[in-house]
């Protein structure tokens, strides 16, 4: 229990810590704003607001919370995404340095790895039903289905593959490619969170052998 209690508090720490230093980093309320335009922010986010509520839930030891356990999963696979999206198709065009290169690797890759850790080993058990990766995704659609028609009347796309006015690497080309791009990727979230499930189960199954 101690060593769950540990873990959640870095994990708080690691994903406020990112948020924090990216905030400072940009040295104005205006630009602090749009910071939280962008899913890696939000995701962040999600993390340190959802480990908030575990501990508080354990502390008042109000017992178990199916809500938050439904919640914990889908950011869990949210938070993952947003290390595979960095990886692959943004971290070629962004090579930060000094505390820009802190908070990149917090934000990117320490705070997803380790809600994966937590989710598949700290995480109270529950029955993950076959409807919930079809639940999660509304998230990431709702986002980008914001940010697209934001950016049209604003101008402003916080990721190159939203823009469908401009071409590579500026934007995706054309509204064409991004509705692929939205169907492609929906389905990859889908498939995500039924193997995030499948991994889960796994692992329980796992731990029951060793006890």
């Amino acid at each position: 229990m101690r060593i769950t209690s540990i873990f959640r508090w870095s994990l708080f720490v690691s994903a406020l810590s990112g948020i924090l230093l990216q905030l400072f980093l940009v040295g104005n309320v205006c630009g602090a704003l749009n910071i939280f335009s962008y899913y890696t922010i939000q995701t962040n986010l999600f993390v340190a607001i959802v480990i908030a509520l575990e501990i508080a839930v354990d502390s008042r030891r109000a017992g178990d919370c199916k809500i938050l356990r439904i919640l914990t999963g889908g950011v869990t696979l949210w938070i993952m995404v947003t290390a595979v999206i960095y990886h692959f198709l943004l971290s070629t065009f962004y090579k930060p340095s000094g505390l820009a290169l802190l908070a990149n690797i917090l934000l990117h890759y320490v705070t997803p790895l380790m809600m994966l850790i937590y989710w598949i080993f700290f995480e109270k058990k529950v029955r993950y039903r076959s409807f919930y990766p079809l639940v999660w995704a509304l998230y990431p659609l709702f986002y980008a289905l914001v940010s697209i028609v934001r950016g049209m009347m604003t101008g402003f796309y916080p990721y190159w593959f939203l823009n469908p006015g401009a071409p590579y690497p500026s934007g995706i080309g054309s509204v064409w490619n991004l509705l692929l791009f939205i169907i492609v990727i929906a389905s990859l979230f889908v498939v995500a969170g039924y193997l995030l499930i499948f991994l889960k189960k796994l692992s329980s199954r796992k731990l029951k052998i060793g006890e």
